[in-house]
């Protein structure tokens, strides 16, 4: 097989990783704004788990078809979670100041409520990209997802943690984080949650095996 040929592991490999590139850079740049971060943090878990599902390679147009498409949602849990978060910090903090019994129970209430926050943070945006429900719902099952498969839940915690300890303490690694980093912790995460959903949704496996065949010969 020719080296350059579409199919050579190395041709695959540079679109993936041209790919992950381009939704790193339309991340950052529709994250711009601060308010739409929920929204491009839909669109991008989308165009991952797509181009992870069916090898299907155009990250920009499904990035944009995302983002258009959840935009009120994300942005309302977005908004949400960055005051709840908010909220939670300040507890936190006037517990520490607060000395007795009632510094105590906020210390401990707001570090109770931390864990299902975070569980929730991991999950919602690639389920908001995944399911169309109410955002209730989609809160709802972000949650008992995250509790079912608590041990993916943590080797995403791993991940993510993994990559923030080396852009704080290696050198090296961030100038990856800025070329391509967000759309490499990205794909990583994404093939997660495929694995995940998946025990959701009856036949997708097939389906997505059907389709990536059908591309490959048309391609």
């Amino acid at each position: 097989m020719n080296l350059f040929s579409y199919d050579s592991m190395l041709s695959r490999f540079l679109y993936l990783v041209g790919d992950i590139v381009t939704l790193h850079f339309l991340w950052l740049i529709c994250s711009l704004p601060i308010v739409t971060m929920g929204a491009s943090t839909t669109a991008l878990y989308y165009s991952c788990m797509k181009r992870i599902r069916t090898n299907e390679g155009y990250p920009t147009r499904n990035f944009f078809k995302s983002f258009k498409e959840n935009f009120r949602q994300s942005t309302l849990i977005w908004i949400g979670m960055l005051i709840i978060g908010f909220i939670m910090i300040c507890d936190l903090r006037i517990g520490m100041q607060v000395s007795g019994m009632m510094g105590k129970f906020m210390i401990v209430s707001c570090s109770v409520l931390i864990i299902p926050f975070v569980l929730v943070s991991l999950y919602i945006f690639p389920v908001q990209a995944k399911f169309e429900n109410r955002i209730r719902d989609n809160l709802k099952n972000a949650l008992l997802m995250s509790l079912q498969n608590f041990h993916l839940s943590l080797l995403l915690v791993l991940i993510i943690g993994t990559f923030v300890c080396l852009t704080l303490f290696f050198r090296p690694f961030i100038g990856l984080m800025i070329v391509c980093g967000i759309g490499l912790l990205a794909y990583l995460t994404s093939g997660i949650f495929v694995f995940i959903f998946r025990k959701y949704i009856p036949g997708e496996l097939d389906d997505d095996a059907e389709r990536s065949g059908i591309n490959r010969e048309f391609q």
